[in-house]
């Protein structure tokens, strides 16, 4: 399958544009794939071992079509870099350390005229960011108030969030992109981490972001937060409705997660 054309005749893309247009029409496109480990948990389950559960990117767009579903970072980061590539442009994946563990997110760099750019589907950074020397710059995405924090020698870049006045750090890009044998041992051991226990999903709106772990969901509408818990017997298809997805597919992984004692992620790291 021609990846980057069913993209672009799904979301209704005219590839023959200006590349710079097409780019940006590309991945503000692709923040319409949700961030979710729901089909993450039902392919490891299916699959058994991290290597076979690992979804290619035209697996990621026919899930999307078929359930709206998207992915973790990996698997968005991958289909992206997937798409970006198809393109025409120069691209490479990168990883990130979580204050939790090295090589525990990803992300990727795409050229411009010559000057590096930051995409993160996982943290809904769709419209590319220079990533050019200097100080401390902030932005706005659907995850909220974001800012990048660039050590003096370049190579690493810290991303934090700011709610309140406050600010958070969360992760530190490393500059110097990884072949596909170092993604891929990220991607595995990403199999095993505590988050596989329990729903986690994020999708943008127009004025903020959905939040769910567990049972618990999040509306974030500008500067205002929302909290619920859910109930276990309308989970499935409050969050389908909430993410635009096959409730189906949410009942299958939230009953697998019940068979193995998780499911509920609220007192769990972020």
């Amino acid at each position: 399958m021609d990846v980057l054309k069913e993209f672009l005749r799904h979301f209704g893309i005219a590839g023959d544009g200006r590349p710079r247009r097409v780019l940006g029409e590309t991945t503000a496109a692709f923040a319409r794939l949700p961030y979710e480990n729901i089909t993450k948990i039902l392919k490891h389950a299916a699959c058994g071992t991290p290597e076979e559960a690992r979804r290619s990117p035209a697996e990621v767009l026919a899930d999307h079509r078929a359930w709206g579903a998207g992915g973790t970072c990996f698997a968005l980061t991958s289909t992206l870099l997937r798409l970006v590539r198809a393109l025409g442009w120069r691209a490479e994946a990168i990883l990130a350390d979580r204050p939790y563990g090295p090589d525990t997110h990803c992300a990727l760099v795409v050229w411009i005229e010559g000057v590096p750019h930051l995409l993160d589907p996982g943290y809904l950074i769709v419209d590319p960011l220079p990533l050019e020397p200097g100080g401390d710059r902030a932005f706005t995405t659907g995850r909220g108030r974001l800012v990048l924090s660039p050590d003096p020698a370049g190579e690493r870049i810290g991303l934090g969030t700011i709610r309140g006045g406050t600010r958070t750090h969360r992760l530190t890009y490393k500059r110097v992109p990884v072949d596909r044998a170092r993604f891929h041992r990220a991607w595995d051991a990403s199999f095993g981490w505590e988050m596989m226990r329990y729903p986690l999903l994020v999708r943008a709106t127009e004025s903020g972001h959905v939040y769910v772990r567990g049972s618990m969901l999040q509306v974030t509408r500008g500067e205002a937060t929302e909290r619920s818990r859910v109930p276990e017997g309308e989970w499935a298809a409050r969050v389908a409705a909430e993410f635009r997805m096959a409730p189906a597919l949410l009942a299958r992984a939230l009953s697998i997660l019940g068979e193995r004692g998780g499911a509920d992620g609220t007192a769990a790291r972020r």
